[in-house]
Protein backbone atom coordinates (compact mmCIF):
# COMPACT_ATOMS: atom_id res chain seq x y z
CA UNK A 1 0.00 0.00 0.00
CA UNK A 2 1.44 3.52 -0.80
CA UNK A 3 2.62 6.27 1.70
CA UNK A 4 -0.31 8.88 2.00
CA UNK A 5 1.58 10.92 4.90
CA UNK A 6 0.28 14.33 4.00
CA UNK A 7 3.00 17.02 2.71
CA UNK A 8 2.45 20.75 3.83
CA UNK A 9 0.19 22.89 2.09
CA UNK A 10 0.73 26.28 0.71
CA UNK A 11 -1.57 29.07 2.96
CA UNK A 12 -3.73 31.62 0.95
CA UNK A 13 -2.50 34.91 1.00
CA UNK A 14 -5.35 37.01 -0.96
CA UNK A 15 -6.58 38.35 2.42
CA UNK A 16 -9.28 40.74 1.72
CA UNK A 17 -9.94 40.32 -1.28
CA UNK A 18 -13.04 38.70 -0.75
CA UNK A 19 -14.71 41.62 0.56
CA UNK A 20 -14.72 42.97 -2.91
CA UNK A 21 -16.94 39.50 -3.68
CA UNK A 22 -20.59 40.58 -2.81
CA UNK A 23 -21.70 36.80 -1.74
CA UNK A 24 -18.99 35.98 0.08
CA UNK A 25 -18.42 36.04 4.28
CA UNK A 26 -17.18 39.11 5.14
CA UNK A 27 -19.52 41.37 2.99
CA UNK A 28 -22.58 39.58 4.40
CA UNK A 29 -21.03 39.90 7.89
CA UNK A 30 -20.58 43.00 7.60
CA UNK A 31 -24.38 43.47 6.51
CA UNK A 32 -25.21 41.70 9.50
CA UNK A 33 -23.41 43.17 12.30
CA UNK A 34 -24.71 46.65 10.43
CA UNK A 35 -27.97 45.57 10.57
CA UNK A 36 -27.14 44.20 13.95
CA UNK A 37 -25.68 47.91 15.13
CA UNK A 38 -28.09 50.00 13.68
CA UNK A 39 -30.89 49.90 16.19
CA UNK A 40 -28.60 50.74 18.69
CA UNK A 41 -26.65 53.85 16.93
CA UNK A 42 -29.83 55.15 16.29
CA UNK A 43 -30.38 55.18 20.10
CA UNK A 44 -26.97 56.04 20.85
CA UNK A 45 -27.80 59.66 18.61
CA UNK A 46 -31.14 59.79 20.13
CA UNK A 47 -29.24 59.74 23.80
CA UNK A 48 -26.98 62.05 22.57
CA UNK A 49 -29.45 64.89 21.16
CA UNK A 50 -31.42 64.47 24.01
CA UNK A 51 -28.48 65.18 26.50
CA UNK A 52 -27.47 67.55 24.39
CA UNK A 53 -30.95 69.30 24.39
CA UNK A 54 -31.05 69.30 27.79
CA UNK A 55 -27.57 70.53 28.88
CA UNK A 56 -28.82 73.36 26.70
CA UNK A 57 -31.66 73.96 28.61
CA UNK A 58 -29.77 73.77 31.91
CA UNK A 59 -27.19 76.09 30.08
CA UNK A 60 -30.38 78.34 29.16
CA UNK A 61 -31.78 77.96 32.86
CA UNK A 62 -28.23 79.11 34.33
CA UNK A 63 -27.49 82.02 32.24
CA UNK A 64 -31.13 83.31 33.50
CA UNK A 65 -30.29 82.74 36.92
CA UNK A 66 -27.56 84.35 36.44
CA UNK A 67 -29.08 87.61 35.23
CA UNK A 68 -31.31 87.73 37.70
CA UNK A 69 -28.60 87.22 40.26
CA UNK A 70 -26.99 90.29 39.21
CA UNK A 71 -30.39 92.33 38.31
CA UNK A 72 -31.05 91.74 42.45
CA UNK A 73 -30.14 95.68 43.48
CA UNK A 74 -32.46 96.91 40.56
CA UNK A 75 -35.03 94.33 41.17
CA UNK A 76 -35.40 94.98 44.54
CA UNK A 77 -35.06 98.63 44.55
CA UNK A 78 -38.07 98.84 41.67
CA UNK A 79 -40.36 96.02 44.04
CA UNK A 80 -39.85 97.88 46.98
CA UNK A 81 -40.63 101.19 45.08
CA UNK A 82 -43.65 99.87 43.67
CA UNK A 83 -44.65 98.63 47.18
CA UNK A 84 -44.58 101.83 48.72
CA UNK A 85 -46.01 103.82 45.96
CA UNK A 86 -49.34 101.43 45.99
CA UNK A 87 -49.24 102.23 49.86
CA UNK A 88 -48.86 105.95 49.72
CA UNK A 89 -51.43 106.02 46.68
CA UNK A 90 -53.64 104.00 48.88
CA UNK A 91 -53.21 106.27 51.91
CA UNK A 92 -53.70 109.43 49.77
CA UNK A 93 -56.81 108.54 48.35
CA UNK A 94 -58.67 109.91 51.43
CA UNK A 95 -55.74 112.02 52.88
CA UNK A 96 -55.36 115.69 51.35
CA UNK A 97 -52.16 116.18 49.68
CA UNK A 98 -51.97 119.28 51.66
CA UNK A 99 -52.07 117.73 55.48
CA UNK A 100 -48.85 117.93 57.40
CA UNK A 101 -49.74 114.40 57.85
CA UNK A 102 -48.75 113.96 54.16
CA UNK A 103 -45.59 115.80 54.36
CA UNK A 104 -44.71 113.34 57.87
CA UNK A 105 -45.82 110.43 55.82
CA UNK A 106 -43.05 111.06 52.85
CA UNK A 107 -40.17 111.84 55.59
CA UNK A 108 -40.68 108.80 57.36
CA UNK A 109 -41.02 106.32 54.21
CA UNK A 110 -37.91 107.84 52.40
CA UNK A 111 -36.15 107.62 55.64
CA UNK A 112 -36.36 104.15 55.77
CA UNK A 113 -34.50 103.65 52.63
CA UNK A 114 -31.23 105.53 51.95
CA UNK A 115 -31.78 104.95 48.38
CA UNK A 116 -35.11 107.17 47.70
CA UNK A 117 -34.04 110.56 46.28
CA UNK A 118 -37.43 112.37 46.62
CA UNK A 119 -40.69 110.75 47.32
CA UNK A 120 -43.88 113.08 46.89
CA UNK A 121 -47.48 113.43 45.75
CA UNK A 122 -47.37 115.42 42.48
CA UNK A 123 -51.04 116.74 41.36
CA UNK A 124 -52.82 117.27 38.30
CA UNK A 125 -51.29 120.55 38.03
CA UNK A 126 -47.91 119.19 38.01
CA UNK A 127 -47.01 120.86 41.30
CA UNK A 128 -45.86 119.05 44.57
CA UNK A 129 -46.61 120.21 48.39
CA UNK A 130 -46.49 116.73 49.89
CA UNK A 131 -42.68 115.12 49.86
CA UNK A 132 -39.83 114.11 51.95
CA UNK A 133 -38.47 117.94 51.84
CA UNK A 134 -41.45 119.78 52.77
CA UNK A 135 -41.06 122.09 50.10
CA UNK A 136 -43.18 123.09 47.00
CA UNK A 137 -42.04 121.96 43.45
CA UNK A 138 -43.12 122.67 39.94
CA UNK A 139 -42.71 119.49 37.58
CA UNK A 140 -44.14 121.11 34.81
CA UNK A 141 -42.49 120.32 31.31
CA UNK A 142 -41.14 116.91 32.14
CA UNK A 143 -42.09 114.44 29.62
CA UNK A 144 -41.69 111.18 31.68
CA UNK A 145 -44.37 112.70 34.12
CA UNK A 146 -47.19 114.02 31.39
CA UNK A 147 -46.65 110.13 30.16
CA UNK A 148 -47.68 109.04 33.59
CA UNK A 149 -50.52 111.01 33.65
CA UNK A 150 -51.78 110.48 30.69
CA UNK A 151 -51.74 106.85 31.28
CA UNK A 152 -53.39 106.79 34.38
CA UNK A 153 -51.33 103.48 35.39
CA UNK A 154 -47.98 102.75 36.94
CA UNK A 155 -44.75 103.74 35.01
CA UNK A 156 -40.92 103.21 35.86
CA UNK A 157 -38.81 105.51 33.66
CA UNK A 158 -35.11 107.38 33.80
CA UNK A 159 -34.10 111.09 34.09
CA UNK A 160 -30.36 111.64 33.61
CA UNK A 161 -31.43 115.41 35.86
CA UNK A 162 -33.87 114.57 38.46
CA UNK A 163 -36.44 117.49 39.19
CA UNK A 164 -35.68 117.98 42.74
CA UNK A 165 -32.50 116.13 43.18
CA UNK A 166 -30.38 117.28 39.94
CA UNK A 167 -28.91 113.55 39.42
CA UNK A 168 -29.71 110.91 36.82
CA UNK A 169 -32.67 108.98 38.49
CA UNK A 170 -34.99 106.32 38.19
CA UNK A 171 -38.68 107.41 38.61
CA UNK A 172 -41.57 105.09 39.94
CA UNK A 173 -44.41 106.46 39.52
CA UNK A 174 -48.43 105.53 40.67
CA UNK A 175 -51.07 106.91 40.11
CA UNK A 176 -53.97 107.74 42.64
CA UNK A 177 -57.18 107.95 42.78
CA UNK A 178 -60.01 108.77 44.98
CA UNK A 179 -62.82 106.74 46.81
CA UNK A 180 -65.06 107.87 43.96
CA UNK A 181 -62.10 106.89 41.03
CA UNK A 182 -61.56 110.63 40.03
CA UNK A 183 -57.83 110.87 39.32
CA UNK A 184 -56.03 112.99 41.76
CA UNK A 185 -52.49 112.62 40.66
CA UNK A 186 -49.12 110.47 40.70
CA UNK A 187 -47.03 109.49 44.11
CA UNK A 188 -43.10 109.74 42.47
CA UNK A 189 -40.46 107.92 43.84
CA UNK A 190 -36.90 108.62 42.60
CA UNK A 191 -33.16 106.71 43.31
CA UNK A 192 -30.39 107.36 42.09
CA UNK A 193 -29.12 104.61 39.50
CA UNK A 194 -25.56 104.69 39.75
CA UNK A 195 -26.39 103.35 43.48
CA UNK A 196 -27.80 100.17 42.68
CA UNK A 197 -25.03 99.89 39.32
CA UNK A 198 -22.21 99.97 42.19
CA UNK A 199 -23.89 97.61 44.24
CA UNK A 200 -23.92 95.08 41.40
CA UNK A 201 -19.99 95.95 40.33
CA UNK A 202 -19.34 93.37 44.15
CA UNK A 203 -20.48 90.58 42.55
CA UNK A 204 -17.55 88.68 40.74
CA UNK A 205 -19.99 87.53 38.06
CA UNK A 206 -20.62 90.98 37.18
CA UNK A 207 -17.42 91.01 34.23
CA UNK A 208 -18.93 88.16 32.39
CA UNK A 209 -21.81 90.38 31.56
CA UNK A 210 -23.30 93.65 30.85
CA UNK A 211 -26.48 94.24 32.63
CA UNK A 212 -29.39 96.80 31.01
CA UNK A 213 -32.77 97.20 32.52
CA UNK A 214 -35.33 99.07 30.78
CA UNK A 215 -38.84 100.02 30.90
CA UNK A 216 -41.98 99.40 28.38
CA UNK A 217 -41.13 102.16 26.02
CA UNK A 218 -37.69 100.59 25.54
CA UNK A 219 -35.77 103.16 27.48
CA UNK A 220 -32.81 102.36 29.68
CA UNK A 221 -33.02 102.70 33.21
CA UNK A 222 -29.78 101.61 34.57
CA UNK A 223 -26.91 100.24 32.73
CA UNK A 224 -22.92 98.79 33.21
CA UNK A 225 -20.50 101.10 32.64
CA UNK A 226 -19.93 105.00 31.68
CA UNK A 227 -22.72 106.81 29.72
CA UNK A 228 -23.02 105.15 26.33
CA UNK A 229 -20.60 102.49 27.27
CA UNK A 230 -23.50 99.68 27.21
CA UNK A 231 -24.40 100.53 23.60
CA UNK A 232 -22.02 98.01 22.24
CA UNK A 233 -22.97 95.39 23.91
CA UNK A 234 -26.64 95.80 23.13
CA UNK A 235 -28.22 93.10 20.20
CA UNK A 236 -28.05 94.81 16.96
CA UNK A 237 -30.95 94.09 15.34
CA UNK A 238 -33.15 93.20 18.43
CA UNK A 239 -35.28 96.26 19.23
CA UNK A 240 -36.06 96.23 23.18
CA UNK A 241 -39.88 96.94 22.92
CA UNK A 242 -39.68 93.60 20.98
CA UNK A 243 -38.55 91.77 24.07
CA UNK A 244 -41.72 92.73 26.32
CA UNK A 245 -44.32 90.88 27.37
CA UNK A 246 -42.94 87.85 26.82
CA UNK A 247 -41.45 86.53 30.37
CA UNK A 248 -37.78 85.25 31.11
CA UNK A 249 -35.71 84.50 27.17
CA UNK A 250 -32.75 83.73 26.06
CA UNK A 251 -31.27 84.26 22.26
CA UNK A 252 -28.06 84.71 20.56
CA UNK A 253 -27.01 87.27 18.36
CA UNK A 254 -24.22 89.58 17.00
CA UNK A 255 -24.01 93.21 18.86
CA UNK A 256 -23.39 96.35 18.13
CA UNK A 257 -19.89 95.70 18.54
CA UNK A 258 -19.76 93.37 15.91
CA UNK A 259 -19.72 90.17 18.18
CA UNK A 260 -21.61 87.24 19.11
CA UNK A 261 -22.77 87.28 22.33
CA UNK A 262 -25.47 85.59 24.79
CA UNK A 263 -28.37 87.40 25.78
CA UNK A 264 -31.15 86.87 28.89
CA UNK A 265 -33.99 88.87 29.40
CA UNK A 266 -35.40 88.79 33.08
CA UNK A 267 -38.75 90.72 34.21
CA UNK A 268 -38.29 93.08 36.89
CA UNK A 269 -42.00 94.05 36.72
CA UNK A 270 -43.69 92.34 34.56
CA UNK A 271 -44.76 94.34 31.77
CA UNK A 272 -43.13 97.67 33.09
CA UNK A 273 -39.60 96.86 33.53
CA UNK A 274 -37.22 94.29 32.75
CA UNK A 275 -33.22 93.51 32.45
CA UNK A 276 -31.51 92.41 29.77
CA UNK A 277 -28.03 90.63 30.51
CA UNK A 278 -25.18 90.19 27.65
CA UNK A 279 -23.12 87.79 28.47
CA UNK A 280 -19.51 87.07 26.77
CA UNK A 281 -19.95 83.96 23.95
CA UNK A 282 -18.53 81.38 26.73
CA UNK A 283 -20.09 78.48 25.75
CA UNK A 284 -20.59 74.94 27.84
CA UNK A 285 -18.65 72.02 26.34
CA UNK A 286 -21.89 70.43 25.05
CA UNK A 287 -22.67 73.69 22.55
CA UNK A 288 -19.08 73.46 21.15
CA UNK A 289 -19.10 72.66 17.96
CA UNK A 290 -16.53 70.40 17.52
CA UNK A 291 -17.70 67.71 21.03
CA UNK A 292 -21.05 67.96 19.41
CA UNK A 293 -19.92 66.38 16.00
CA UNK A 294 -17.91 63.94 18.04
CA UNK A 295 -20.24 62.67 20.16
CA UNK A 296 -22.87 62.31 16.82
CA UNK A 297 -19.85 60.28 15.15
CA UNK A 298 -19.13 58.46 18.23
CA UNK A 299 -21.83 55.77 17.30
CA UNK A 300 -20.44 55.72 13.94
CA UNK A 301 -17.23 55.25 15.16
CA UNK A 302 -18.23 52.43 17.55
CA UNK A 303 -19.90 50.40 14.04
CA UNK A 304 -16.59 51.06 12.32
CA UNK A 305 -14.29 49.85 15.32
CA UNK A 306 -16.62 46.77 15.94
CA UNK A 307 -16.92 45.93 12.04
CA UNK A 308 -13.00 46.06 12.01
CA UNK A 309 -12.80 43.79 14.83
CA UNK A 310 -15.34 41.47 14.27
CA UNK A 311 -14.36 40.83 10.22
CA UNK A 312 -10.81 40.71 11.88
CA UNK A 313 -11.55 37.94 14.00
CA UNK A 314 -13.88 36.10 11.24
CA UNK A 315 -11.32 36.14 8.84
CA UNK A 316 -8.14 34.87 11.31
CA UNK A 317 -10.13 32.41 12.96
CA UNK A 318 -12.73 31.48 10.04
CA UNK A 319 -12.15 32.28 6.27
CA UNK A 320 -8.39 31.69 6.56
CA UNK A 321 -8.50 27.89 7.43
CA UNK A 322 -11.79 27.44 5.15
CA UNK A 323 -9.37 28.50 2.37
CA UNK A 324 -6.55 26.77 3.62
CA UNK A 325 -9.52 23.63 3.79
CA UNK A 326 -10.73 24.48 0.29
CA UNK A 327 -7.03 24.71 -0.94
CA UNK A 328 -6.56 20.69 0.24
CA UNK A 329 -9.58 19.58 -1.08
CA UNK A 330 -8.84 21.12 -4.65
CA UNK A 331 -5.21 19.67 -4.57
CA UNK A 332 -6.84 16.58 -3.98
CA UNK A 333 -9.53 16.47 -6.31
CA UNK A 334 -7.18 17.56 -8.98
CA UNK A 335 -3.51 15.08 -8.05
CA UNK A 336 -4.89 13.01 -5.44
CA UNK A 337 -2.23 14.79 -2.92
CA UNK A 338 -3.36 15.28 1.08
CA UNK A 339 -1.21 18.44 2.08
CA UNK A 340 -1.04 19.64 5.45
CA UNK A 341 -0.83 23.07 6.45
CA UNK A 342 0.24 24.65 9.97
CA UNK A 343 -2.55 27.38 9.48
CA UNK A 344 -5.13 24.73 10.79
CA UNK A 345 -3.33 23.85 14.18
CA UNK A 346 -4.39 27.83 15.79
CA UNK A 347 -7.99 27.09 13.91
CA UNK A 348 -10.76 26.18 15.97
CA UNK A 349 -11.76 23.27 16.91
CA UNK A 350 -14.44 23.25 14.89
CA UNK A 351 -12.53 23.55 11.76
CA UNK A 352 -9.26 21.28 12.88
CA UNK A 353 -11.72 18.46 13.35
CA UNK A 354 -13.08 19.20 9.86
CA UNK A 355 -9.71 18.79 8.62
CA UNK A 356 -8.77 16.13 10.07
CA UNK A 357 -12.03 14.51 8.96
CA UNK A 358 -10.68 15.41 5.70
CA UNK A 359 -7.71 13.67 5.60
CA UNK A 360 -8.67 10.74 7.28
CA UNK A 361 -11.41 10.67 4.07
CA UNK A 362 -8.57 11.34 1.70
CA UNK A 363 -6.38 8.61 2.80
CA UNK A 364 -8.73 6.29 2.90
CA UNK A 365 -9.99 7.39 -1.03
CA UNK A 366 -6.19 7.01 -2.28
CA UNK A 367 -6.53 3.42 -0.78
CA UNK A 368 -9.69 2.49 -1.83
CA UNK A 369 -9.03 3.96 -5.10
CA UNK A 370 -5.60 2.26 -5.45
CA UNK A 371 -7.60 -1.38 -4.46
CA UNK A 372 -9.79 -0.40 -7.19
CA UNK A 373 -7.32 0.20 -9.74
CA UNK A 374 -6.16 -3.08 -8.60
CA UNK A 375 -9.81 -5.12 -9.20
CA UNK A 376 -10.72 -3.10 -12.76
CA UNK A 377 -7.13 -4.07 -14.05
CA UNK A 378 -8.18 -7.97 -12.93
CA UNK A 379 -11.28 -7.51 -13.94
CA UNK A 380 -10.02 -6.36 -17.80
CA UNK A 381 -7.53 -8.98 -17.82
CA UNK A 382 -10.31 -11.49 -17.43
CA UNK A 383 -12.76 -10.04 -19.83
CA UNK A 384 -9.91 -9.98 -22.30
CA UNK A 385 -9.01 -13.86 -22.04
CA UNK A 386 -12.77 -14.56 -21.85
CA UNK A 387 -13.49 -12.45 -25.46
CA UNK A 388 -10.19 -14.15 -26.78
CA UNK A 389 -11.34 -17.65 -25.48
CA UNK A 390 -14.99 -16.99 -27.14
CA UNK A 391 -13.17 -15.72 -30.50
CA UNK A 392 -11.10 -19.00 -30.51
CA UNK A 393 -14.17 -21.16 -29.80
CA UNK A 394 -16.11 -19.62 -32.85
CA UNK A 395 -13.09 -19.73 -35.64
CA UNK A 396 -12.24 -22.86 -33.94
CA UNK A 397 -16.40 -23.85 -34.66
CA UNK A 398 -15.70 -22.14 -38.07
CA UNK A 399 -12.95 -24.36 -39.19
CA UNK A 400 -14.74 -27.63 -38.17
CA UNK A 401 -17.83 -26.53 -40.43
CA UNK A 402 -15.43 -25.35 -43.01
CA UNK A 403 -13.79 -28.64 -42.97
CA UNK A 404 -17.37 -30.95 -43.03
CA UNK A 405 -18.54 -28.80 -45.72
CA UNK A 406 -16.03 -29.87 -47.82
CA UNK A 407 -15.98 -33.34 -47.15
CA UNK A 408 -20.21 -33.19 -47.60
CA UNK A 409 -21.22 -36.04 -49.54
CA UNK A 410 -24.14 -33.94 -51.57
CA UNK A 411 -24.69 -30.15 -52.55
CA UNK A 412 -27.57 -29.60 -50.22
CA UNK A 413 -25.59 -30.83 -47.20
CA UNK A 414 -22.59 -28.60 -48.42
CA UNK A 415 -25.06 -25.56 -48.84
CA UNK A 416 -26.25 -26.00 -45.28
CA UNK A 417 -23.20 -26.22 -43.62
CA UNK A 418 -22.18 -23.08 -45.13
CA UNK A 419 -25.13 -21.50 -43.81
CA UNK A 420 -24.47 -22.52 -40.68
CA UNK A 421 -20.98 -21.03 -41.27
CA UNK A 422 -22.28 -17.81 -42.48
CA UNK A 423 -24.54 -16.92 -38.78
CA UNK A 424 -20.99 -17.83 -37.06
CA UNK A 425 -19.37 -15.27 -39.01
CA UNK A 426 -21.96 -12.63 -38.20
CA UNK A 427 -22.10 -13.96 -34.68
CA UNK A 428 -18.39 -13.46 -34.54
CA UNK A 429 -18.37 -10.22 -36.03
CA UNK A 430 -21.05 -9.08 -33.36
CA UNK A 431 -19.08 -9.94 -30.75
CA UNK A 432 -16.28 -8.29 -31.79
CA UNK A 433 -18.23 -5.11 -32.18
CA UNK A 434 -19.43 -5.69 -28.83
CA UNK A 435 -16.46 -6.27 -26.62
CA UNK A 436 -13.85 -4.10 -28.56
CA UNK A 437 -16.57 -0.91 -27.64
CA UNK A 438 -14.42 1.43 -25.54
CA UNK A 439 -17.96 1.81 -23.05
CA UNK A 440 -19.49 -1.19 -21.72
CA UNK A 441 -22.61 0.43 -20.93
CA UNK A 442 -23.33 2.53 -24.75
CA UNK A 443 -22.99 0.85 -27.53
CA UNK A 444 -22.70 3.14 -31.06
CA UNK A 445 -24.54 0.66 -32.80
CA UNK A 446 -24.47 2.89 -36.39
CA UNK A 447 -20.54 1.97 -36.29
CA UNK A 448 -20.85 -1.37 -35.35
CA UNK A 449 -23.50 -2.21 -38.20
CA UNK A 450 -21.69 -0.20 -40.89
CA UNK A 451 -18.37 -2.17 -39.68
CA UNK A 452 -20.31 -5.73 -40.05
CA UNK A 453 -22.60 -5.40 -42.90
CA UNK A 454 -19.77 -4.14 -44.95
CA UNK A 455 -17.49 -7.28 -44.27
CA UNK A 456 -20.97 -9.21 -45.09
CA UNK A 457 -21.29 -7.19 -48.33
CA UNK A 458 -17.66 -7.84 -49.43
CA UNK A 459 -18.59 -11.64 -48.94
CA UNK A 460 -21.72 -11.12 -51.43
CA UNK A 461 -20.01 -9.38 -53.68
CA UNK A 462 -18.52 -12.92 -55.40
CA UNK A 463 -22.14 -12.93 -57.97
CA UNK A 464 -22.45 -12.57 -60.99
CA UNK A 465 -24.91 -9.91 -60.83
CA UNK A 466 -23.53 -6.27 -59.29
CA UNK A 467 -24.18 -5.34 -55.97
CA UNK A 468 -24.59 -1.60 -54.87
CA UNK A 469 -25.75 -0.96 -50.87
CA UNK A 470 -26.73 1.95 -49.82
CA UNK A 471 -25.64 2.61 -45.69
CA UNK A 472 -28.26 5.52 -45.04
CA UNK A 473 -27.17 4.95 -40.72
CA UNK A 474 -27.73 8.08 -38.04
CA UNK A 475 -25.99 8.22 -34.69
CA UNK A 476 -27.70 6.23 -32.30
CA UNK A 477 -26.39 4.31 -29.11
CA UNK A 478 -28.01 1.70 -27.41
CA UNK A 479 -27.63 -0.49 -24.46
CA UNK A 480 -25.79 -4.17 -24.76
CA UNK A 481 -28.86 -6.02 -24.12
CA UNK A 482 -30.24 -4.06 -27.59
CA UNK A 483 -27.06 -3.64 -29.25
CA UNK A 484 -26.44 -7.27 -29.52
CA UNK A 485 -30.37 -8.73 -30.77
CA UNK A 486 -30.75 -5.92 -33.30
CA UNK A 487 -26.95 -6.41 -34.81
CA UNK A 488 -27.86 -10.07 -35.21
CA UNK A 489 -31.07 -8.74 -36.57
CA UNK A 490 -29.20 -7.07 -39.05
CA UNK A 491 -26.97 -9.70 -39.73
CA UNK A 492 -29.61 -12.07 -40.58
CA UNK A 493 -31.68 -9.51 -42.35
CA UNK A 494 -28.71 -8.54 -44.46
CA UNK A 495 -28.09 -12.12 -45.12
CA UNK A 496 -31.87 -13.02 -46.66
CA UNK A 497 -31.31 -9.63 -48.57
CA UNK A 498 -28.26 -10.92 -50.33
CA UNK A 499 -29.57 -14.41 -50.35
CA UNK A 500 -33.12 -14.05 -52.09
CA UNK A 501 -32.21 -10.18 -53.81
CA UNK A 502 -32.48 -9.61 -57.55
CA UNK A 503 -31.14 -7.00 -60.34
CA UNK A 504 -33.33 -4.08 -60.67
CA UNK A 505 -34.41 -2.23 -63.82
CA UNK A 506 -30.61 -1.38 -64.40
CA UNK A 507 -29.32 -4.53 -63.98
CA UNK A 508 -27.80 -4.32 -60.48
CA UNK A 509 -28.40 -5.34 -56.93
CA UNK A 510 -29.89 -2.84 -54.65
CA UNK A 511 -30.19 -3.12 -50.73
CA UNK A 512 -30.46 -0.03 -48.64
CA UNK A 513 -29.61 0.12 -44.72
CA UNK A 514 -31.64 3.02 -42.57
CA UNK A 515 -30.78 3.09 -39.01
CA UNK A 516 -32.24 6.68 -37.27
CA UNK A 517 -34.36 7.99 -34.15
CA UNK A 518 -37.72 7.60 -35.05
CA UNK A 519 -40.51 10.29 -35.01
CA UNK A 520 -43.24 8.59 -33.72
CA UNK A 521 -42.15 9.39 -29.85
CA UNK A 522 -39.22 9.99 -27.73
CA UNK A 523 -36.50 7.62 -27.71
CA UNK A 524 -37.91 5.71 -30.50
CA UNK A 525 -35.30 3.99 -33.06
CA UNK A 526 -36.13 2.44 -36.98
CA UNK A 527 -34.37 -0.05 -38.20
CA UNK A 528 -34.83 -0.86 -41.82
CA UNK A 529 -33.27 -3.27 -44.98
CA UNK A 530 -34.55 -3.23 -48.21
CA UNK A 531 -33.48 -4.93 -51.43
CA UNK A 532 -34.72 -5.14 -55.04
CA UNK A 533 -36.71 -8.35 -55.83
CA UNK A 534 -38.30 -9.75 -59.01
CA UNK A 535 -41.06 -12.10 -58.04
CA UNK A 536 -43.73 -13.34 -55.53
CA UNK A 537 -42.31 -16.45 -55.44
CA UNK A 538 -39.26 -15.24 -53.92
CA UNK A 539 -40.70 -13.07 -51.19
CA UNK A 540 -43.17 -15.77 -50.11
CA UNK A 541 -39.63 -18.48 -49.64
CA UNK A 542 -38.18 -15.29 -47.34
CA UNK A 543 -40.98 -15.60 -45.52
CA UNK A 544 -41.10 -19.03 -44.26
CA UNK A 545 -37.56 -19.41 -43.98
CA UNK A 546 -35.03 -20.42 -41.11
CA UNK A 547 -33.58 -16.59 -42.11
CA UNK A 548 -37.12 -14.86 -40.33
CA UNK A 549 -37.68 -17.17 -37.75
CA UNK A 550 -34.82 -16.21 -36.70
CA UNK A 551 -35.58 -12.47 -37.32
CA UNK A 552 -38.57 -12.44 -34.77
CA UNK A 553 -36.61 -14.26 -32.42
CA UNK A 554 -33.99 -10.97 -31.90
CA UNK A 555 -37.36 -9.01 -32.47
CA UNK A 556 -39.30 -10.65 -29.56
CA UNK A 557 -35.83 -9.79 -27.33
CA UNK A 558 -36.19 -6.15 -28.50
CA UNK A 559 -39.70 -6.12 -28.23
CA UNK A 560 -40.25 -4.14 -31.67
CA UNK A 561 -42.95 -4.28 -34.08
CA UNK A 562 -41.85 -5.39 -37.37
CA UNK A 563 -43.69 -4.92 -40.73
CA UNK A 564 -42.51 -6.65 -44.15
CA UNK A 565 -43.87 -5.25 -47.56
CA UNK A 566 -43.15 -5.33 -51.19
CA UNK A 567 -43.24 -1.66 -52.35
CA UNK A 568 -43.52 -0.81 -55.76
CA UNK A 569 -41.04 -0.68 -58.39
CA UNK A 570 -39.86 -4.04 -57.22
CA UNK A 571 -38.47 -3.51 -53.81
CA UNK A 572 -39.10 -5.86 -50.90
CA UNK A 573 -38.71 -3.72 -47.47
CA UNK A 574 -38.19 -5.07 -43.80
CA UNK A 575 -39.02 -2.40 -41.06
CA UNK A 576 -38.80 -2.61 -37.24
CA UNK A 577 -39.61 -0.17 -34.32
CA UNK A 578 -38.52 -0.08 -30.57
CA UNK A 579 -38.29 1.72 -27.99
CA UNK A 580 -34.40 2.70 -26.52
CA UNK A 581 -33.70 1.43 -22.99
CA UNK A 582 -31.75 2.80 -20.03
CA UNK A 583 -28.68 1.15 -18.48
CA UNK A 584 -29.35 -0.77 -15.35
CA UNK A 585 -26.45 -2.43 -14.12
CA UNK A 586 -28.47 -4.52 -11.66
CA UNK A 587 -30.25 -5.51 -14.61
CA UNK A 588 -27.78 -5.71 -17.37
CA UNK A 589 -27.40 -9.84 -17.69
CA UNK A 590 -27.31 -11.59 -21.09
CA UNK A 591 -30.33 -12.99 -21.93
CA UNK A 592 -30.24 -16.63 -23.58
Amino acid sequence: MQDVRPDKAVVPDDGWQSLHRRNALLPRTALMLTLALLPLGIIAVAQTQNAIISARDTYRASLSAQTARLVAPEREAIQSAHGITQGLADALAVLGPNDTVCSDLMRHTSARSGSIVFLGFIDVNRKSDCNNFASSYDFKNIKSLDQAMTRGSLTVSYNPLGGASGLPVVIVQQPVFTTQGVFKGVVNLSMLSASMVAERATDPMAHNAVIVTFNEEGEVLTADGGPGDYLKFMPAETKLTDLIGQGSQLFTEDSRGGKARDFAVVPILEGKAYALGSWQPVRPLVRDRAFSTFTLLFPLLMWLISLVVALLAIRLQVIRPIRVLGRQMRDFAEGRRTLRSEALDNAPTELREIGETFNIMAQKVIRDEADLENTVHERDVLIKEVHHRVKNNLQLMSSILNMQARNAPNTDTRNALRKVQDRLTSLSAVHRGLYETPQVSQVRVDTLLGDMLRQLATLGEGDSVPLDVDFQLEGVTLVPDQAGPLAMLAAEGFTNALKYGAAGADGRRLIRVRLRPDPSGPDMVMFEIANTVISDGVRAETEQGLGLKLIQAFCAQLDCRMKSCEEEAGWYEMQICFKKQEFAPEQHTPRV
